[in-house]
């Protein structure tokens, strides 16, 4: 019996084993997830200084640009000045030289933080195809967005998108990233950066002169397109409204021209039966708004028609 209580002693862990077996595997625990998070942090910190690389190089460049478009918006939209434009507007035929587009709603323009998250919804379109003369052949045909990189201008949305990595934001989600996966997939963000985006964004403030912005007005019309939604711009082109239009000299930091005028055109049919397509009717609609309200910029700087 003194044998068998021995082994059965000694057969069964002890409170104690348990303790400590318990205390073990909490030390290496713990110290798996300090080694880890000493990698994590170091990896940061690499990532991080790459990015700060590039940061005082084309950030630097990028910022002068972007707050020099940003200021030229915001001013236009919150207080109108009138129509205006320098003596030697119609001398520059900017037109046919590579530029900066951004088209929104005048409400959407308020302030930087609105506008930046506007910008990402911002196409291209008729407007563009008709007032400038780099080739532009979607935009020519109605297409939304009026066709695709190289095709100018360049949408201010593009640049933002090309400048992604180099923001307060992308750092400080870097920063909170809490895992090796989603540290990886901020090192993808960068390595395509630096591979597609910066190189792009370097192309536009390289070779960008002037900066296009189209500020559409609210119109009570186009609430009856917008199918109980929200009215955009895009919307509104389909409808007569008051826009307003300024140029700006990205090269030397002046204005051009600022100009007020009625976006509305009449389609005159060719065919033999009418448009019964509502979406190719509508890109009608907005194609000859658009082109009126071109043509009426370009008379009202001096233009020539060619």
């Amino acid at each position: 019996m003194r044998e068998q209580r021995l082994r059965g002693r000694f057969s069964r862990a002890s409170p104690n084993f348990w303790l400590f077996a318990l205390v073990g595997v909490l030390v290496i625990l713990l110290g798996y997830r300090f080694f880890a998070m000493r990698k994590l942090d170091s990896a940061k910190d690499v990532l991080l200084s790459k990015q700060r690389a590039v940061q005082v190089t084309v950030g630097v460049e990028w910022e002068k640009v972007r707050d020099q478009i940003e200021k030229f918006t915001v001013e236009n939209a919150t207080a109108w000045a009138g129509d205006w434009k320098d003596s030697n507007a119609g001398d520059w035929d900017f037109r046919s030289t590579p530029g900066v587009y951004l088209r929104l709603r005048v409400a959407e323009a308020s302030d930087v933080t609105r506008l930046r998250k506007a910008a990402q919804d911002s196409l291209r379109d008729g407007f563009v195809a008709c007032f400038l003369r780099e080739p532009n052949a979607a935009g020519a045909r109605g297409e939304l967005d009026g066709g695709l990189f190289p095709d100018q201008p360049w949408n201010l949305r593009q640049a933002y998108a090309s400048t992604r990595i180099l923001t307060d934001d992308w750092v400080r989600e870097v920063k909170d990233s809490g895992d090796d996966l989603r540290l990886r997939v901020f090192e993808q963000q960068f390595k395509q950066g630096i591979e597609h985006e910066i190189p792009q964004a370097v192309e536009i403030i390289k070779r960008a002169q002037f900066f296009l912005l189209v500020l559409d007005e609210d119109a009570a019309e186009a609430a009856s397109f917008a199918d109980g939604g929200t009215v955009t711009s895009d919307v509104l082109q389909m409808v007569p409204h008051d826009a307003r239009v300024s140029i700006l000299n990205l090269r030397s930091g002046n204005a051009i021209a600022r100009f007020r005028r009625r976006a509305s055109g009449t389609a005159v049919s060719a065919g033999e039966k009418p448009i019964s397509d509502p979406d190719i009717a509508n890109a009608v609609k907005r194609q000859v708004n658009n082109c009126s309200l071109a043509m009426a910029i370009s008379s009202a700087i001096g233009f020539q028609r060619k």
